[in-house]
């Protein structure tokens, strides 16, 4: 009893220690998780009971709830943990289950005694990155006041303030443009040449009032006459700006996001609209000379690109934060992408895209990476990519085991006498055992009927010389019983074959007669023949959504008989099934069969008499046979992923 006290107490004491070490961690490792559940199931026998499990897209809560009520655990299960588990689990302990969940899934597992607590890892907080503010790479030689720069998206406020530094040179500029970012590389030019080079590349104008250079934005012209600005767009304030007209309304709704309202308004004009409210870079090489009705709300600028030039022979391409429009068959739209397939192959890929989404694209099978190299506009790409993704999922593995059951279960009796004359055949010989089946020549008999001769007045006299007497009781049985189980596998949709059989071979002989000046000529020659018995199977197999197999299965099977002759080819058999059969995954279903029974009774003997009891047996030949014989096809597919 005290043993078994100081057990308990050190078992505590280990749960007790585990527990608090992983809440003083805020992540324990797989080798404490593992000894903390050896630990436990000293007490939890349910932690060593081995499960089999085969789970598809089940949430995890589900899961858990189901193996602790199965396992008689103490679980405290998160109603949040709603990961989707799809796993086959056979003949695993519990703790492994637990274990391996943990080394897979973004959980906490904690001990309380002997209760279990699963729940969801919080979130790490996210560390936020200190802005460290860029020197813009300009040099000014004072010299001769030529300026160098190269700009790499350094924002206007940052370059105007080195080259005012440097230089001495006042530069003012519009407050909506500030924060533009500016890209360019000059080297050794005049101060007032770079400033305008600079300006006209980043879609600005520059005026020069003395020393002072002034910059604002260029007079993109967008006050037509069914468009009017109202109000100013200022980023990152609370207040919304808004354009509208007779036909077209937008509002910069400050997050990077416009609602647009528009009817039968011209896409250029909704494009440049768009990019005006967003402060975004563009260059239209073209655009759809075509109006579009539409109302959109919380959609950004390059969302609103791929809509209204959806439908048209445009496209557009950002590069360095700057969106390219054009045909897009033009140059500069034009780009080259790998596209690798995940789980399938990719060959024969291309016959399944529809017409629509190659149409503009030039596309090639590239074996090794098991991709498709495609050229193209970029929204045709991406909308190629889409379907590709679509189509681009695990397909099922379906092993199908046939079970072929074949069995032959047989009885024969032959009893009788037989009495005749014949001189030749006056030999006695036979079988005593265990089967009895003799023939007595006429001095057999004669001998036993001189031994029977003298037992009071009995004299039965003496056959001919030529008499012989047949005496036969046969019994036989057999049984055979044949179980083969050929296993095929293959793809879902892709037919599968299989072929197992033997070869024998049987002598034929010819004869060939020939005359030449009236001599026979006679020629005989041999030549080796095969015959093949085999099993042929043919299986497609089609996996469902609810993991119901449809199976189009055709099967063959050839056996040889016996052999009349032996230079003479065996009989064969052939039987041949052939069906489209519906089963569940892993459930066995009989395919079909064949049930033979055959029963034979023969016998001669004297007329009248061989029907008497008793008497038939002394007067009668007569022979008994039945046989029955059983052919199974079962058949039991397994879907994997």
């Amino acid at each position: 009893m005290k043993k078994y006290s100081v057990i308990n107490i050190i078992f505590i004491i280990s749960v007790l220690i585990l527990s608090f070490k992983s809440f003083g961690q805020n992540q324990i490792t797989n080798e404490q998780l593992n000894k903390t559940l050896d630990t436990l199931s000293l007490k939890q026998a349910g932690l060593n009971n081995r499960v089999q499990l085969n789970v598809s897209n089940i949430e995890m809560v589900d899961l858990l709830n189901s193996i602790g009520l199965e396992n008689n655990l103490n679980l405290s299960v998160d109603p949040n943990l709603i990961q989707l588990v799809t796993y086959n689990f056979y003949d695993v302990p519990v703790k492994e289950v637990f274990s391996f969940l943990y080394r897979n899934y973004n959980i906490e597992i904690n001990f309380i005694g002997s209760i279990i607590s699963f729940k969801n890892k919080p979130k790490e907080k996210e560390v936020q990155v200190k802005y460290i503010r860029k020197t813009p790479d300009v040099s000014f030689n004072a010299e001769n006041n030529f300026l160098t720069v190269d700009l790499r998206n350094d924002t206007l406020e940052f370059v105007a303030h080195e080259i005012t530094k440097q230089s001495g040179l006042n530069i003012v500029m519009d407050n909506q443009i500030k924060y533009n970012p500016m890209s360019g590389y000059f080297v050794n030019r005049p101060i007032a040449d770079v400033i305008e080079m600079i300006s006209d590349a980043n879609g600005l104008e520059m005026e020069i009032k003395g020393d002072t250079y002034y910059l604002k934005p260029k007079d993109k012209n967008i006050s037509g006459s069914n468009i009017n600005t109202k109000g100013g767009s200022q980023r990152g304030g609370n207040n919304k700006s808004n354009l509208s007209g007779d036909n077209l309304e937008i509002i910069n709704n400050t997050d990077g996001t416009l609602t647009i309202n528009a009817d039968r308004a011209s896409i250029r004009d909704i494009i440049m609209l768009a990019a005006y409210e967003l402060k975004e870079h563009y260059f239209l090489y073209g655009t759809p000379e075509t109006t579009i009705t539409l109302s959109a709300k919380n959609i950004d600028f390059e969302e609103l690109l791929i809509k209204v030039l959806n439908g048209t022979s445009y496209s557009y391409e950002m590069n360095n934060r700057i969106y390219i429009v054009g045909e897009q068959n033009s140059e500069n739209l034009r780009q080259t992408e790998l596209i690798k397939l995940e789980y399938r192959t990719v060959e024969k890929i291309i016959e399944l895209i529809p017409k629509e989404l190659v149409n503009g694209l030039e596309i090639h099978e590239f074996l090794e990476l098991n991709g498709l190299v495609v050229s193209g506009s970029s929204r045709r790409i991406i909308e190629l990519k889409k379907f590709l993704l679509a189509i681009d999922q695990v397909v099922p593995m379906v092993q199908i085991d046939i079970i072929i059951l074949y069995s032959q279960k047989g009885s024969s009796l032959a009893t009788g006498i037989k009495a005749a004359l014949d001189a030749e055949n006056q030999v006695t010989s036979g079988q005593v055992f265990p089967e009895y089946d003799m023939n007595f020549s006429s001095a057999s008999l004669n001998a036993i009927i001189n031994a029977l001769n003298g037992f009071g007045n009995l004299n039965l006299g003496k056959v001919t010389s030529d008499f012989f007497l047949s005496l036969q009781a046969l019994e036989s049985n057999n049984v055979v019983e044949t179980e083969s189980t050929p296993k095929i596998s293959t793809l879902n949709g892709h037919e599968a074959s299989i072929s197992i059989g033997e070869q024998r071979y049987y002598q034929e002989e010819r004869v060939q007669v020939s005359n030449v000046v009236g001599n026979a000529n006679v020629q005989n020659s041999r030549i080796w023949k095969q015959i093949e018995a085999s099993l042929e199977v043919e299986i497609k197999p089609f996996v469902s959504a609810d993991e119901h197999v449809t199976l189009e299965i055709s099967v063959s099977q050839n056996d040889f008989g016996e052999q009349v002759d032996p230079t003479a080819p065996p009989n064969k058999t052939t039987q041949t099934f052939k069906s489209l059969v519906r089963v569940k995954n892993g459930e066995v279903i009989l395919m079909g069969g064949l049930e033979k029974k055959t029963s034979r009774d023969s016998g001669s003997g004297f007329p009248i008499l061989s029907r008497i009891p008793i008497l038939k047996w002394f007067l009668s030949s007569r022979s008994k046979a039945k046989d029955k014989s059983k052919l199974h096809i079962l058949i039991r597919p397994t879907v994997t992923y």
